[in-house]
């Protein structure tokens, strides 16, 4: 069944509606903001990449350390990317992110789908278009503390989300003619909750609730076609490296405080091996 039409796709409109009026009712604290965020990131943000194991060629122990190596590897690659790099390290970042992010939501197996390429797009520009000086000075933290000045009016911004999103509706009805109905409400919740809520908070929720628990349920599909797994046997797998991740993520917080900017590096840092296992993934069914 195609991800559009599952039954978790309905949930997450449904929920990401009610969070909506719960917003635009309640007005939330940053408390309670963060609590939500760290709820979210425990249960699925952080943890949906936990099994990219799984899928590796070779199911040996050996075939095991060796991805491992690869998987740490690359992240090591990639931090010095940043060291030497760090405006390149940050276009890399925004590449990769809009691929993941798209194609996960369309599960093509093509990195140039144009609605997926269109649609990774508007996840992380949308709220840098809203929030444009508070999401400049966290890419300026990012690329080694520099400010970084682009003026934009607002009108100028506002235009550019508009005729975006004409862009992207006359795609869609081009490259998904039956299923534009429902690519265009998820397009009408997540802008509205994006324009409600400040940029982190809105972002984290997007993030959680529309990446990572499809990405869950894509990789469950596969585990229980390949594996012959159950559900329960899928999610006692990710046990081990989920909860790696969430110590060495307590770790950081504890000692680092929640410096946004390096957060958002240390999450290249483990995207870019996770896109690539994902991309085979996506690829497998087609």
């Amino acid at each position: 069944m195609k991800y559009v039409h599952s039954p978790l796709f309905m949930f997450q409109c449904l929920l990401q509606g009610l969070l909506i009026g719960l917003f635009a009712w309640l007005d939330w604290n940053t408390t309670e903001q963060g609590v939500l965020c760290g709820v979210l990131l425990c249960s699925v943000g952080i943890p949906h990449g936990a099994n990219d194991h799984l899928y590796r060629q070779s199911t040996t122990l050996m075939g095991l350390l060796a991805f491992i190596g690869i998987y740490l590897g690359s992240m090591g690659a990639y931090l010095a990317v940043w060291w030497v790099a760090p405006a390149a390290a940050l276009v890399i970042f925004f590449a990769i992110s809009l691929h993941h992010f798209g194609q996960s939501n369309f599960e093509n197996p093509s990195v140039w789908y144009l609605p997926s390429l269109l649609w990774g797009i508007w996840l992380l520009t949308f709220p840098v278009l809203l929030h444009w000086e508070e999401a400049l000075g966290i890419f300026g933290t990012m690329v080694g503390n520099t400010s970084i000045n682009l003026p934009i009016t607002q009108t100028a911004r506002w235009g550019i989300g508009a005729a975006f999103s004409l862009i992207y509706f006359g795609v869609l009805l081009r490259y998904e003619s039956q299923n534009w109905p429902r690519y265009t409400l998820q397009w009408a919740v997540v802008t509205a909750w994006y324009w409600l809520t400040p940029l982190l908070f809105g972002f984290i929720v997007v993030f959680c609730l529309w990446h990572s628990l499809q990405s869950l349920q894509h990789q469950l599909i596969y585990y229980k076609a390949t594996k012959k797994g159950t559900f329960r046997q899928f999610a006692f797998a990710l046990l081990p490296f989920g909860l790696l991740a969430l110590v060495g993520f307590g770790v950081y917080v504890y000692f680092r405080g929640f410096a946004v900017g390096e957060a958002f590096i240390l999450l290249s840092l483990i995207t870019l091996p996770h896109i690539v296992v994902m991309h085979r993934l996506y690829g497998a069914f087609h």
